[in-house]
């Protein structure tokens, strides 16, 4: 059984958390990390494992799959191998092809939409770097119990740039009214320049180093989704004549509902 995974942010949706516009009252040091880190590229790759277990505990299916939202649609969710083998002909129809025939997500929130930076704590400090513990808005997750979750950021001083980024949970958290049960996450990704950019503030060059993991029991099966290889990209934008001539092949693209642009994981 598949799980609409609302935490996008923890992946690739950590572009959420380091993007968009910032208030008056966020930690001066804070703020200026973050306005550096949104001047760079505006979106993450990465390669994702998802293994599915039975009742019982035994493994029923694992999914070993790239995302690149630096590419057109078509090819956004690529499926590298099923069950440890090279997928055939049927599972790239229902994985791949599946999620990429969905509605591209919508730009990212804006970070004053998803963090409670005005209440931003300096819970660490050292002569290079500042932690800040940062709470998540109820809002910027539904039917998510993200005051269970912890959010710490560490920013160099001296350049002003996001060196590090952690989440954890406190305790278990229940997802969509106690259907489903997070009783695990891990993430931990800390950020490296490019040799172009090494001791430099350069924050369009800094690429992510790290994993994430989620474990969640749903309706008694356990699902752990684990993802690795961050890349920062720019986030695929076709041409206004691409786009006139999908919409024009596409009479549904008017009409498509609300809840098509949600990601599946």
């Amino acid at each position: 059984m598949r799980f609409r995974l609302p935490l996008r942010a923890l992946t690739a949706g950590l572009a959420w958390l380091l993007a968009g516009q910032l208030q008056a009252a966020v930690p001066p040091l804070l703020n200026a990390a973050l306005e550096n880190w949104a001047e760079g590229k505006d979106d993450w790759a990465f390669t994702q494992r998802a293994r599915t277990f039975d009742d019982s505990g035994k493994l029923k299916d694992e999914r070993l799959e790239r995302y690149d939202p630096s590419l057109p649609d078509s090819r956004r969710w690529h499926l590298l191998e099923f069950n440890g083998l090279p997928p055939t002909d049927k599972q790239r129809e229902q994985c791949q092809d599946r999620k990429n025939r969905k509605s591209r997500k919508h730009a990212n929130k804006p970070i004053k939409d998803i963090l409670d930076l005005e209440n931003a704590r300096l819970v660490a400090e050292t002569p290079r770097a500042s932690i800040y513990a940062i709470a998540l808005r109820p809002e910027s997750a539904r039917l998510v119990q993200v005051e269970k979750l912890t959010v710490e950021v560490t920013v160099n001083k001296e350049h002003r740039t996001i060196e590090r980024v952690t989440v954890g949970l406190k305790e278990p958290a229940r997802v969509a009214l106690g259907l489903a049960k997070i009783i695990d996450v891990d993430l931990d990704v800390h950020f490296e320049p490019s040799n172009s950019s090494a001791g430099t503030k350069d924050d369009d060059d800094v690429q992510p180093k790290g994993d994430a993991k989620v474990t969640l029991f749903k309706l008694g099966d356990r699902a752990e989704y684990a993802w690795s290889d961050f890349k920062r990209v720019t986030r695929y934008r076709p041409s206004s004549d691409s786009a006139r001539a999908t919409s024009r092949s596409s009479p549904e693209s008017s009409v498509r509902p609300r809840h098509a642009a949600r990601q599946s994981w």
